[in-house]
């Protein structure tokens, strides 16, 4: 920055400006005030680095106050082009109290001020378009910094979000993300149009971006907020903490370990929320999904306890339940043991090793059958030693990092359940009640243990084993459907067929979400679904979570309208359905579709 000296501007008020806080004479000189007070100018400097400057004076100056300005001409980060007339500040008005250390040397006056973060932030983003997010990432439970963390800001918006950009963390967990105003207001209508947008009802316009943020390292993600944790329309500056549960250090570094949730979607908590289990054990809360294929058990469990020694933990499964919320099925009901059970355990990622140096290379640390005791209990360390001896390098170079995978786990082993035969119902009939599946429940628990010394069998309970989820429903069984035109049974599937035409159908799940049935022809004139008692708009969307209606069928269902709406051409009827099963990631998709063709010739 160039510094300004003057010479008092307004010499009746000398005495009043001296003293005065600079907050209250700071202010952006004119060009008019300039140009007047242009022959008072003594000397200009320039600060160095840290922001210091001097000005060496006549003696003749020795009893007169002064006047200290500022030339700004362009601001750190973006945009990096100056403004065409560089913008000049006034500081405040000082009288120089001199003194000197010896006789021999020259008097001297030391002045320090630290100008305001509210004021620099308005004068980068209010004249330079300059806009700054800074701020730190911690771990939530030590307070332990988190470097070279990839940090985004987004901007939520009524259309599509912007991307603000993107910072690497340094040693001590701080970033910095330079923006400016085009950044948010970007519209589909951009470059021609730009303007910023909230989400939610209506269409406001608002000063400032909502901003929120997505961290990952190595390839795990630190923080994942959504809009709905935007900071609402922020100003200029912002400046955040962040932290993550997630942990970043070393193997022997001590943290709070726990069982929490069933992949990224739900927590193994009781309630209506949508990452809850209900009390009959469906998880999501009122979606009432019923868990499927491999399945991750998710938390964190520290590798090493404070006194240096290494944490086991283990799953149990119990076929007894109990309603969640209340107390747990009796510990001798946990008969099966990830591990140690056939079939159960599957290798899954839970944690990485990332390089601390550049080029700071990520490597996956994999569970696998080995890393287990006869008695399942699954230590992690195993599995980064492992790792460490195929890198050939010591855990030293290594940042540890959990990936919030304790255990993976295929429920195919647990659910038994037959599918319903082909032969138990024909097109058009309801399932038999014999042959319906039966829901199939199961309870899991947790255990951790801190290991004194294995071979004398000491051992140290940690704080949260015992944890369980009373009643996790699962089933692996396939939809059953089937679709037929009553017509061509009669005729063959090759023959035309006019006049009226019906549908025949059967959907059954003991889990069943939706339903649909969707006829269309070649030219494109008829494209509609087909309704009837069963396969309704409510059935369909949001989708069915009454676990009393799990299927349907009607043996007459008719698919043209009077007046007729078929016109001669090719139709396709399709029959589509899906279950409330989820793997703890995503919902299952749509089985099907039974497609049923016919020619229809008037």
């Amino acid at each position: 920055m160039e510094v300004l000296l003057y010479l008092p501007w307004q010499k009746e008020r000398v005495a009043e400006t001296a003293v005065a806080d600079v907050k209250d004479t700071f202010r952006l000189v004119t060009k008019e005030e300039a140009a007047s007070r242009k022959k008072l100018l003594i000397a200009t400097t320039k600060t160095d680095e840290f922001g210091n400057f001097e000005f060496e004076v006549d003696e003749k100056y020795s009893k007169t106050a002064f006047d200290i300005d500022f030339i700004c001409g362009t601001v750190p980060g973006v945009p990096p082009k100056p403004r065409k007339e560089p913008l000049q500040f006034h500081l405040t008005t000082i009288y120089p109290q001199w003194r000197n250390a010896t006789a021999n040397e020259n008097y001297f006056y030391k002045w320090a001020y630290c100008l305001s973060a509210k004021w620099w932030c308005y004068i980068r983003g209010h004249y330079f378009d300059a806009w700054v997010i800074c701020g730190h990432l911690r771990n939530c439970d030590t307070g332990t910094p988190i470097a070279n963390a990839s940090v985004t800001a987004w901007d939520a918006d009524f259309l599509t979000d912007d991307n603000l950009g993107t910072a690497i963390t340094d040693a001590s967990g701080h970033f910095r993300i330079d923006y400016t105003s085009l950044q948010f207001k970007q519209t589909f209508l951009s470059p021609w149009i730009n303007v910023e947008t909230d989400p939610g009802p209506g269409l406001t316009f608002q000063s400032g971006p909502d901003v929120y943020f997505k961290v990952v390292l190595g390839g795990v993600t630190l923080i994942d907020e959504k809009k709905a944790n935007a900071r609402k329309n922020v100003g200029y500056c912002l400046c955040v903490n962040l932290c993550s549960k997630v942990h970043v250090g070393d193997t022997d570094d001590n943290f709070p370990s726990a069982w929490t949730g069933i992949g990224d979607a739900f927590n193994i908590t009781t309630g209506v929320g949508p990452e809850e289990f209900d009390a009959d054990g469906y998880a999501g809360g009122s979606s009432k999904y019923a868990l499927y294929s491999h399945i991750r058990l998710t938390g964190q469990a520290a590798p090493k306890s404070a006194a240096g020694n290494p944490i086991e933990y283990r799953f149990l499964i119990s076929d007894v339940t109990t309603p969640n919320g209340g107390a747990a099925p009796a510990l001798v009901n946990f008969t099966k043991i990830v591990g140690v059970t056939p079939g159960l355990f599957v290798p899954g990622k839970v944690a990485k090793l990332t390089r601390k140096v550049f080029p700071f290379s990520d490597y996956s640390v994999t569970s696998d059958q080995s890393d287990f005791d006869a008695n399942g209990w699954f230590d992690i360390n195993n599995a980064v030693n492992r790792k460490l001896t195929a890198l050939g390098e010591p855990m030293s170079n290594f940042w540890f990092i959990e990936e919030d995978t304790l255990i993976k786990i295929d429920t195919t082993a647990l659910t038994t359940a037959p599918n319903v035969p082909s032969a138990a119902a024909s097109v058009g009939n309801p399932v038999p009640a014999a042959n319906k599946i039966p829901i199939e429940k199961f309870a899991i628990r947790f255990e951790i243990r801190e290991v004194v010394n294995k071979p004398l069998n000491q051992f140290n309970v940690v704080t949260g084993s015992g944890k369980t989820l009373n009643s996790a429903i699962m089933n692996n069984n396939p939809m059953f459907f089937k679709l037929s035109v009553t017509e061509l049974e009669a005729t063959g599937l090759c023959t035309p067929i006019s006049g009226t035409v019906h549908a025949k159908y059967t959907v059954y799940h003991p889990h069943l979400a939706s339903a649909s049935l969707h006829l269309n022809n070649n030219s494109g004139t008829v494209n509609k679904d087909v309704n009837d008692g069963f396969l309704t708009v409510a059935l369909k969307t949001p989708g069915n979570t009454n676990p009393l209606v799990d299927g349907g069928a009607n043996n007459n269902l008719q698919l043209n309208a009077s007046p007729n709406d078929l016109t001669r051409c090719t139709y396709s009827l399709k029959l589509y359905a899906r279950a409330r099963l989820h793997n703890g990631e995503s919902p299952i998709s749509d089985s099907g579709p039974i497609e049923q063709l016919f020619f229809y010739d008037i």
